[in-house]
């Protein structure tokens, strides 16, 4: 029987795309959000699972060492762009969020209340032209932010000037002084022993080999994006995929706070 691994389609992943495959299980292609629910079903076995879906994922799963994805101060990859400053938005704004998202869309509204009030909380709208603000992930987030310069974008498509942008994770820094944990490799508590010593072995090769497969995946991922080699190189230096005792205490209290605060609702309509 081979097991699916749920692996994000994100360029933050493309290093671990250029080791084979645990033995024994396959890569499935998966947005962040899309992993949790595959994880619930059971369509997946394992996968490097967002952060923000653990609470949902209690008592089913389990992380894999301390594998996973992490940034202190800047992401890159994890954006807000918007037409005033990241403080002073509030609930007469509107917001267009990413569907791809289980940790961003949480940190984005923590973030909010901390500025302004959790009583405060800008409204989300469906409607991109006529958002104030919006949140971007993953390579999209890396492209916009290339074409974002003298901190104006002009967006031909949405018809919107975003004068702002911000990283989420440079935000998380300076409110707590502790690194932002995207994701955390975890694994079903029912996947066989076998599958569990398969995916355990297939990340200690990734870490004794993480600078190789990184080497390899620049020019692959840089041309792919329409990015230099050093930006591509920058962009994988910032992320970190085996977590310390500061990334830790970084996830820990994040959740602390999703539990304190967000609770079901994340925006209001």
């Amino acid at each position: 029987m081979i097991y699916n691994i749920a692996m994000i389609p994100y360029t933050n992943m493309a290093p671990y795309w250029e080791l084979d495959q645990p033995v024994g299980c396959r890569f499935m292609p998966c947005v962040p959000s899309k992993s949790v629910t595959s994880l619930q079903k059971g369509s997946v076995i394992a996968a490097a699972v967002p952060v923000g879906g653990l609470l949902a994922l209690r008592g089913l799963v389990e992380p894999v060492g301390r594998f996973g994805i992490a940034a202190k101060k800047e992401s890159m990859s994890v954006l807000f762009f918007s037409e005033q400053k990241f403080s002073e938005i509030n609930r007469d704004s509107t917001v267009y969020l990413t569907n791809e998202s289980e940790s961003s869309v949480r940190l984005l509204y923590l973030l909010f209340g901390y500025y302004q009030g959790f009583d405060s909380i800008p409204c989300q709208t469906n409607n991109k032209e006529k958002a104030n603000g919006e949140l971007i992930i993953g390579d999209a987030a890396l492209l916009k932010a290339r074409s974002w310069k003298d901190k104006a974008c002009y967006d031909v498509q949405n018809k919107t000037k975003y004068n702002h942008v911000t990283d989420l994770a440079v935000e998380w820094y300076s409110a707590f002084k502790l690194p932002f944990v995207f994701a955390r490799w975890v694994i079903r508590k029912d996947a066989p022993g076998k599958v569990r010593s398969s995916l355990e072995n297939w990340l200690a090769e990734f870490q004794e080999r993480e600078q190789e497969l990184i080497a390899t995946s620049i020019p692959k991922t840089a041309k792919r994006l329409g990015l230099s080699n050093n930006q591509m190189m920058r962009y994988f230096s910032i992320l970190r995929r085996t977590l310390d005792n500061e990334d830790i205490n970084g996830q820990k209290l994040f959740l602390q706070e999703i539990q304190k605060y967000v609770q079901n609702a994340i925006f209001s309509v």
